[in-house]
């Protein structure tokens, strides 16, 4: 499928799409809001490993801030020495690039999704944070962007895979994706990430949670709901091919698909054709390092009626899609259920 564009900037009298100059939506982008503006992805478009940027999916929190300059980052809190850095500033530092998914936690199951796989540039985090040399109260991070968003961490998920990032598949990051500059932290759901960060405070506690947004909930005897925080980003298959709505016919059709965790590689992909009775592996291409699988396994349609197919993924740990929801969640978040999808066959 070749994308084409599908939104311009709105002209003016025109609805406003809330984009910065120079954006554009293509036809395999679902625009969801326009402010804050939230683009899924169409995973049944791509045609390699990595997500193209203009087909990234975006999930903002505020209005995108407008450029303020040169970009300059706060290091401050419990650190010996405080500092605000410029990107020249970050030369001399060791470049790092890893391949990536990234996943909002408020992703459902299916290829509209709000997940992408990208190939990131930028420095280790941990080598940015050292600058400041922390003291021993800086038990957590809260990373702060222009745009008025701010997440909590503890410090020690600051490690060697987390990274200031400054480049996404070989380009420069656009203002929807957090330009100049944002944090990735691979293997955790994108809310961690913080978009155009401005501030990145050391200090001994969280940043107490201000609403239940980006919590896990769920249902006790009492009738008072438990929180939670939610989990590294869970192990999750999709069906990119059939396209959903496709009509198909008796012969063979190769299924494909992508899978990912964020704990762990994925060890296999199974794919069933009989509303999940029974399973077969699929062939799978791995990647590496974060980055999702790609998976493909051809199924014989003996006959018109209706096919339907499933798939599930596991990782090296142990971990595996389940076919249903917990009941006592009542979020929405982190939900890598098993997808089910039917086709006509005539």
């Amino acid at each position: 499928m070749r994308r084409r564009e599908f939104f311009a900037l709105a002209a003016a009298g025109g609805a406003n799409l809330f984009l910065p100059a120079g954006s554009r939506l293509l036809a395999d982008s679902i625009l969801v809001s326009s402010n804050p503006l939230v683009v899924e992805c169409n995973l049944q478009s791509l045609v390699s490993r990595y997500t193209p940027l203009e087909d990234f999916y975006v999930r903002n929190h505020f209005a995108i801030p407008p450029s303020a300059g040169a970009a300059a980052l706060s290091l401050e809190g419990e650190v010996e020495k405080p500092a605000k850095l410029l990107p020249g500033d970050l030369s001399g530092l060791k470049p790092k690039q890893t391949g990536s998914v990234l996943e909002c936690s408020g992703n459902g199951t299916g290829p509209q999704a709000l997940a992408s796989n990208g190939l990131w540039e930028g420095w280790a985090l941990e080598d940015v944070l050292a600058r400041a040399r922390p003291t021993a109260q800086a038990a957590h991070l809260h990373f702060l962007g222009r745009d008025g968003f701010a997440r909590s961490l503890p410090i020690a998920q600051a490690g060697s895979d987390a990274m200031l990032v400054t480049r996404l598949n070989g380009e420069p990051l656009t203002a929807e994706h957090g330009a100049p500059w944002r944090a990735l932290f691979p293997g955790r759901y994108g809310m961690n990430s913080v978009k155009w960060l401005e501030r990145i405070v050391f200090a001994a506690a969280p940043l107490p949670p201000e609403t239940d947004e980006y919590r896990a909930m769920l249902s006790t005897p009492s009738g008072r709901p438990e929180y939670q925080a939610l989990p590294g980003v869970l192990v999750k298959s999709v069906i990119t091919y059939p396209a959903l709505g496709v009509i198909l016919h008796p012969g063979t059709v190769t299924v494909r698909g992508l899978a990912w965790s964020g704990s762990a590689k994925i060890a296999a992909v199974e794919v069933s054709t009989d509303n999940a009775k029974t399973w077969r592996v699929a062939a799978l291409d791995r990647g590496t390092g974060y980055e999702w699988a790609m998976w493909h396994y051809t199924v014989k349609i003996p006959e018109p009626g209706v096919l339907n197919l499933a798939s599930k993924a596991l990782d090296v740990k142990g971990s595996e899609q389940p076919l249903e929801r917990d009941p006592h969640r009542l979020d929405g978040y982190a939900n890598n259920t098993i997808e089910r999808v039917r086709f006509l066959i005539e």
